[in-house]
């Protein structure tokens, strides 16, 4: 067994998992795929914006992308850009080359499910706020997602609702939520510009106020609305997040370069599209493969595997010139247990040894499900990922061999040494969810586990006051979901400021 040299960084250690042969080797398949079988595309405009820029019809409804034409796209990609907040201090810097991870959470669960019971229910618009108060006194997420899908709200505006939600309780990034028909972007970027429009004047060139995720289906189709989607938003300057979830073994090969192949094709295929649409477009990469369980078919949510096709998938985006966001924490488990603990922490600080500019996953259980606990346990995991990759201190003032030998001999020990006191502050754990104290304490507290207190932390964050909007921000954000129900002819959907003055109403409870 060949040990990695001492001063081995995480990036180099994930490339021993994958070696840069084997990216070339993916990417090579990658490319193959692209010009021999090439991409249903389901919109006929989509179609011809990849006809001009070089693409070539395939079999039928489907278009061809030779190798040079993905170059060019490529080239052409904007692959670093700021995601602009309303605090400009919580701004975030994006781009392919490894740096701070940025993790935002998972998004549009349909259901709340109680984390000791599973016990599901629909998710609703109060959910959704509450949900974002969580996440915005949390270190992490960075960003905010719409972490449910609200049952109660009509279902063509829910993203609408969903971002006024989010926007109302952080002053972070707020991302797009996801995209049901391609008229919702034009609403969404201008909903986001609205949130940071003080800041428009000053802020960078390289700027952008949303990021949209468009999915492919896989395996290799664009879909109409995910085709109009990515153009629309490619136009508008949004950032375009090509968010694709092929499943190892039902939508993609059984092997996991194959199904990292094809991950990459599907990404590179919306790259191509959006810089056919508006050469110069900022683009992202979107790796969400997982892999069937082959006894059900199953997700194995939680494996090992998730892992290696994080650490895939950045080196490729890397290879690329993408930033990658890909998956963190999700588990298998049906209630919020050991199980839970071990599936989301091993794989989430294993895929981070690549060092992807953004990691997701925080809220994920399953395939359907969310719940408030399981955010503040996500943001414990990523604290605790995260920090573990930051290189500790070794300069002279740590190896202070004066200070050792003064604790060694001294009268108190290593307690009576100021070297000592100054270091020990930085030696608080990471995170601050586990039981720090001794069996009796733990007695005399009622015994409390992990589920506890992060349910106790649920309401303690919940017990702060919401970070709020401008007033002539809300009444703007109303105004434009009011005018979307209009055009879709929608008579009585529920009023923005009134489902979120009665969310704020109910409490914490």
């Amino acid at each position: 067994m060949t040990l990695p040299a001492a001063d081995t960084p995480p990036a180099a250690l994930a490339a021993d998992l994958w070696p840069p042969e084997a990216i070339e080797a993916i990417r090579a398949a990658s490319l193959e795929l692209l010009a021999r079988i090439g991409v249903k595309i389901d919109s006929p405009k989509a179609a011809e914006l990849l006809t001009a820029a070089g693409c070539a019809p395939g079999p039928p409804g489907r278009v061809l992308m030779p190798a040079a034409v993905v170059a060019a796209a490529l080239e052409s990609c904007r692959g670093d850009y700021v995601a602009l907040a309303r605090d400009p201090a919580r701004d975030l810097a994006i781009g392919p080359g490894p740096g701070r991870i940025h993790v935002h959470n998972m998004g549009e669960a349909p259901d709340v499910a109680d984390p000791r019971t599973g016990e599901a229910r629909r998710a609703t618009f109060r959910d959704q706020v509450r949900a974002a108060r969580v996440m915005h006194h949390g270190r992490y997420p960075d960003s905010i997602n719409s972490l449910v899908t609200p049952s109660d709200v009509p279902g063509d505006l829910h993203p609408l609702y969903s971002y006024f939600a989010i926007a109302s309780e952080t002053d972070k990034p707020v991302g797009g939520p996801g995209q049901d028909h391609p008229w919702q972007t034009p609403v969404l970027f201008e909903m986001a510009s609205a949130v940071v429009a003080a800041r428009l004047g000053e802020a960078p060139a390289d700027a952008v106020v949303l990021d949209m995720g468009y999915s492919p289906v896989s395996p290799l189709r664009l879909g109409a609305g995910v085709c109009d989607g990515i153009v629309q938003a490619a136009r508008l300057g949004m950032a375009v997040e090509v968010l694709t979830n092929p499943v190892a073994g039902t939508t993609a090969p059984a092997s996991l370069a194959g199904a990292l192949a094809q991950q990459d094709a599907e990404i590179l295929a919306g790259v191509v599209l959006a810089q056919a649409a508006a050469p110069g477009a900022r683009c992202f990469y979107g790796a969400r493969l997982s892999v069937a369980d082959p006894r059900d078919g199953r997700l194995l949510s939680g494996a090992g595997q998730w892992a290696l096709a994080a650490v895939g998938a950045t080196l490729l985006a890397r290879r690329h010139g993408l930033a990658c966001d890909c998956y963190g924490p999700d588990t298998s488990a049906p209630l919020i247990d050991v199980q839970a603990g071990y599936q989301m922490a091993l794989p989430s600080l294993a895929g981070a040894l690549a060092r992807p500019r953004i990691m997701s996953g925080i809220g994920a259980w399953g395939d359907s499900a969310t719940c408030l606990e399981l955010l503040v346990i996500g943001d414990a995991v990523y604290r605790v990922a995260l920090d573990t990759l930051e290189p500790p201190a070794w300069d002279a003032d740590a190896l202070d061999v004066d200070a050792i030998i003064e604790g060694v001999t001294g009268a108190l020990g290593f307690l009576g040494t100021r070297h000592t006191r100054r270091w020990l502050r930085a030696n608080r754990a990471s995170e601050d969810l586990s039981w720090r104290g001794g069996p009796e304490e733990w007695a005399s507290a009622g015994r409390p586990d992990a589920l506890d207190l992060a349910r106790a932390r649920v309401g303690e964050l919940l017990a702060r006051d919401p970070a709020g909007l401008p007033a002539d921000v809300e009444a703007e954000l109303c105004r434009l979901i009011d005018e979307a129900a209009a055009r879709l002819g929608l008579s009585g959907h529920p009023d923005p400021r009134r489902l979120l003055e009665q969310a704020r109403d109910a409490g914490t409870g």
